[in-house]
């Protein structure tokens, strides 16, 4: 039986990337944090700025067109939807699944 994140702690969500985030990146992962896709996008660029080199929006961590989140198996571009500790994602280029 696990025990739930406490209601004031972020849940650290491990952040797959593939295709050209990972040659950007030079890893194949990047743990970050958030509630929403939305906030885990902003932690995503404030742990691997390097991503902003086509990647991620400077200005805001969301992807940018050609790059997709996928959570859970699905694609989305939904920065409201919500993460729970656990969550699957993935950061791939549209072309190809990355």
């Amino acid at each position: 039986m696990s025990t739930p994140s406490p209601p004031n702690r972020l849940p650290a969500i491990s952040i797959e990337l593939f295709g050209v985030p990972r040659l950007i990146a030079g890893r194949p992962r990047v743990i970050a944090t958030g509630l929403t896709l939305g906030e885990l996008a902003v932690d995503l660029l404030r742990r691997e700025p390097a991503l902003t080199a086509g990647v991620l929006d400077p200005a805001t961590g969301w992807p940018l067109p050609g790059y997709h989140f996928v959570v859970d198996e699905r694609f989305t571009r939904d920065p409201a939807l919500p993460l729970h500790e656990g969550s699957a994602v993935l950061l791939v280029a549209s072309a190809a699944g990355g």
